[in-house]
């Protein structure tokens, strides 16, 4: 476990942050999206937060929303909240329970 140091305490002499673009360039943020946000598991919930078949949370991961849903057969499932058709949001609550199909 990490110890939390002070400012004060962890100061070098000739240490500098990164430049401004690694905070607010569109360039960095998309790559940042492929690299770390597509290759890697995101914890969106506990299993407990999905107890029964429709059990639904909506994330937001690096600009895309999702829909995790426990499915009929007990697992726990993610979609792209949007509609193939339309192309408009399924789910607008944050969580609730599903009484059909997504």
């Amino acid at each position: 476990m990490s110890t939390f140091l002070r400012t004060t305490d962890s100061y070098r002499a000739g240490a500098r942050t990164m430049p401004r673009e690694y905070y607010a360039s569109p360039e960095v943020f998309a790559r940042e999206r492929g690299q770390l946000f597509a290759r890697n598991w995101i914890c969106v919930g506990r299993s407990r937060d999905f107890a029964e078949p429709g059990s639904y949370k909506l994330a937001d991961i690096a600009g895309e929303s999702l829909i995790v849903v426990r499915d009929r057969a007990g697992e726990i499932r993610a979609h792209y909240n949007v509609c193939r058709h339309r192309g408009t949001r399924m789910c607008t609550e944050p969580s609730g329970t599903l009484s059909e199909t997504i």
